[in-house]
């Protein structure tokens, strides 16, 4: 298998990403599918019902994959400055929510997606004074957790 900066299994597919490729595996590591649908691609996500998965860009994009048809079924700039920060979906797989650059780089949004068509329903944007990295959801509480860091500036001279 191939060196991946991003890799992901549910036990049926694996997912992995080189940055220019993704590649789609199936439970016996043969290779089903090479795309190349977005550049800096990085970091993948199966969906919880195994139906899609999803590939995140570091220059603001994401695309999104079915596993029944193996094809592409959406692409979506979410922002034109490039991040890496953190997504997921929600335990029942209906949302998914993507951490990125608000309005410029020094602001952080978190935008939510309907998985059904992948319109966009609710964006949230954060405080200048907070970066947020990471969002993750822990079933034992039943509840999201958002990572972040406060914000400083620097003068360097």
């Amino acid at each position: 298998m191939k060196n991946f900066w991003g890799y992901v299994s549910n036990g049926e597919y694996s997912v992995g990403c080189t940055g220019q490729t993704v590649y789609l595996y199936d439970k016996d590591n043969n290779e089903i599918k090479k795309y190349k649908d977005i550049i800096y691609a990085y970091t993948p996500m199966i969906s919880p019902d195994g139906k899609i998965f999803v590939v995140k860009s570091s220059d603001g994009r994401i695309a999104v994959y079915s596993l029944e048809s193996f094809a592409l079924i959406k692409k979506i700039r979410y922002t034109k400055f490039g991040d890496d920060d953190g997504f997921c979906f929600s335990p029942d797989g209906q949302f998914f929510i993507n951490i990125g650059c608000g309005k410029d780089s020094l602001h952080s949004a978190i935008y939510v997606y309907n998985t059904s068509d992948f319109s966009l329903t609710n964006r949230i944007d954060i405080d200048d004074k907070i970066m947020v990295h990471h969002i993750e959801f822990d079933k034992n509480t039943n509840s999201y957790y958002v990572y972040y860091t406060p914000r400083s500036l620097f003068l360097l001279t």
